[in-house]
C-alpha cells in the first residue's frame, strides 16, 4: 500500500501539489485533518468575474452577467467591510477587460451539464500511480485554444511556478491545443504561456514522490501533524489561528 492509499487520497491536483510544496502544514490540515483555512474575498472576486465572463460568452447580456457576478459575491461575503468593498469594486472593470480579450473567440465549449471540462493525467511511479485532476476554464476547439482566466491586482510579466504547473497539466491533457493564461487586472490584460511542460511536470513528480514518502512514514494524521514543520507567520493562517493552534499547538 502506498502512502496515498494509506490515507484514502485517490487523486491530486495542481493546487494540492502546490500547497504541499509551499505550505506542507496547511496541506496536512486540509487533506489529512479535513480542515480548510478561510476563503477570502479576493478568490471569490475571481470566481465571480469568471462566472460573469462565461455567462456573457454564452450569450447573456453584459448587464445580466455582471448582476450574476455581484449576486454570487454578495451571497458569500459580508457587504460593507473595507476588504470586501475593495474586491467587489474590481469585478466590473475586470469583467470588461476580460471580455475585450475573449469575445473575439466566440462561445467556449463545455462538457455536457457543466461549466468546466474535467481533465486527468497520471503520475506513474512503477508499481503505483496516482491521477492528477484539473478543470479547464475556457476551451475554444475551433481555435485549438485553452484559456485559464486569472484575475489579479498586479499583472505578472512571468507566470508563477504554481501557475506553470497548472498550465503543464492542462497542456499534457490537451496536447493538440495551445494553453494560455489570461491575466486580468482592473486596468490591463496579459496573455502568458511560460514554462516547459515536460520540465515542470518532472519537477512536480519529485514533489509527489516526497509527498507519498511522507504519508507512508506517518502512522496517522496526528503523527503527520507532529512531524511536518508549521509556519505560524504564513498568510494561509490569517484568520485561522484557532485552527492552527488546534492541530499544531502554535
Amino acid at each position: 500500500m502506498n502512502g496515498f492509499e494509506k490515507f484514502g487520497i485517490d487523486h491530486l491536483s495542481a493546487s494540492s501539489i502546490n500547497l504541499w510544496t509551499n505550505a506542507p502544514d496547511v496541506w496536512v490540515a486540509k487533506y489529512l485533518h479535513g480542515k480548510s483555512t478561510p476563503f477570502g474575498p479576493a478568490p471569490l472576486r475571481g470566481l465571480a468575474v469568471e462566472a460573469a465572463v462565461v455567462a456573457a460568452l454564452m450569450g447573456e447580456s453584459d448587464e445580466a452577467s455582471l448582476n450574476k457576478a455581484f449576486t454570487m459575491f454578495d451571497r458569500r461575503w459580508l457587504i460593507g467591510t473595507e476588504e470586501s468593498t475593495k474586491e467587489r469594486d474590481l469585478i466590473q472593470p475586470m469583467f470588461h477587460i476580460a471580455m475585450e480579450q475573449l469575445r473575439p473567440y466566440g462561445a467556449p465549449e463545455f462538457s455536457e451539464g457543466t461549466d468546466q471540462e474535467k481533465i486527468t493525467i497520471n503520475a506513474n511511479f512503477g508499481d503505483w500511480s496516482i491521477p492528477i485532476w484539473g478543470f479547464l476554464d475556457l476551451v475554444f476547439p475551433q481555435h485549438g485554444l485553452v484559456v485559464d482566466l486569472k484575475t489579479t491586482t498586479r499583472v505578472p510579466s512571468v507566470m508563477s511556478q504554481d501557475h506553470q504547473l497548472q498550465r503543464a497539466i492542462y497542456h499534457r491533457s490537451k496536447g493538440n491545443h495551445t494553453v494560455k493564461f489570461l491575466y486580468v487586472s482592473a486596468r490591463k490584460a496579459e496573455w502568458l504561456e511560460d514554462g516547459d511542460p515536460a520540465v515542470v511536470l518532472a519537477q512536480a513528480k519529485v514533489q509527489i514522490a516526497r509527498m507519498e514518502a511522507f504519508l507512508r512514514a506517518c502512522a496517522d494524521k496526528h503523527v503527520a501533524a507532529e512531524i511536518v514543520p508549521c509556519n505560524p507567520s504564513s498568510f494561509y493562517w490569517r484568520g485561522a489561528e484557532p485552527l492552527r493552534s488546534e492541530i499544531f499547538g502554535l
